[in-house]
């Protein structure tokens, strides 16, 4: 309790009220715009008085609002797991999509709705095997050399396993759902199925964060809960953690801090893409079996110049 006080006093990062206002303006702005986009007049006149315009407040609160609460959760939360699985406070922290963890949790998934197609609480149940899984396998490999190339090995399997499940009965929207992450017709229903497991993941993460580095299963159990809370709200997401996660190991040395700064890049680098991906949807041809550009389409194209810059930068230093 002294340590919440003490940091919500005057060693308050002027790095969390930036990502704050940030991620409020790109929340303001993913409400505000989409298909139908909304005026300044009417968004406003939406939020303050919702009778006076039902269209707009049924547009804001009934099909924006969940989805951007269900992006705002499932980047905060791979950001804190990412966080949590550094070895070390020096280290990078892994990436929950790119290390096989996310994939696992939605081969999990689909594997579950193949077995109970009528229960979405049985994907949950599939995502936090598939999640412990795949932290597990971490944990395992975690001082080996060929570490990083098994979990990219295994995010590339897993999603061609769900592919084969579920390509006999043409489900590519959902493949899609869980392989590549989307937020499309993401409603209330799905914020109720997903609220229970994301809330205890936060707990979780905050209670891991709070015990010493000694109690390392501690951060396992966290980092399990908190990824497949996350794959859950938006399916398994590459890249974002370990951005968000060195971001914040950057910005701040306090523990605390760090957690929620990594929480805040987290959700604002996921409400950001998912912008992105409306917008480009809107730019391109239509996918076809699914109505929108799925984030992991632009994750893959974003991650992958982040590591051709990287690559070249480091060249650069060693010239």
């Amino acid at each position: 309790m002294t340590r919440l006080l003490r940091w919500s006093g005057s060693t308050l990062s002027w790095h969390l009220i930036v990502s704050l206002g940030a991620l409020l303006v790109m929340m303001t702005i993913s409400l505000a715009l989409g298909s139908v986009a909304l005026t300044p007049a009417r968004f406003l006149t939406a939020l303050t008085m919702p009778d006076a315009d039902p269209v707009a407040a049924a547009i804001v609160f009934n099909v924006r609002l969940p989805r951007v609460l269900l992006a705002c959760c499932a980047g905060a939360l791979t950001a804190m797991a990412a966080l949590l699985l550094a070895p070390h406070e020096q280290e990078a922290a892994p990436d929950p999509g790119w290390s096989g963890m996310m994939p696992l949790g939605a081969l999990g998934a689909v594997i579950a709705l193949t077995v109970s197609p009528g229960s979405p609480w049985w994907s949950v149940m599939g995502a936090l095997v598939g999640c412990g899984a795949g932290v597990a396998l971490y944990a395992a490999t975690q001082r080996w050399r060929q570490r990083r190339i098994i979990g990219f090995v295994v995010a590339l399997v897993a999603p061609a396993c769900a592919f084969g499940l579920l390509i006999g009965e043409v489900r590519i929207a959902t493949w899609v759902r869980w392989c590549l992450g989307s937020l499309e017709q993401r409603d209330w229903q799905a914020w109720n199925t997903a609220w229970p497991v994301l809330l205890t993941g936060v707990l979780l993460v905050v209670a891991a964060q709070y015990r010493s580095s000694t109690h390392r299963w501690r951060r396992y159990v966290g980092a399990t809960v908190a990824t497949a809370a996350a794959t859950v709200a938006a399916g398994a997401l590459g890249w974002i953690g370990s951005m968000a996660a060195r971001r914040a190991q950057a910005s701040d040395r306090s523990p605390v801090r760090r957690i929620v700064l990594a929480g805040l890049w987290g959700a604002l680098l996921v409400v950001g893409i998912d912008l992105a991906a409306r917008g480009a949807t809107a730019l391109l041809p239509s996918p076809g079996l699914i109505g929108e550009l799925p984030l992991g389409a632009l994750l893959i194209v974003i991650s992958g110049a982040a590591y051709v810059h990287d690559r070249v930068r480091s060249r650069s230093h060693r010239a």
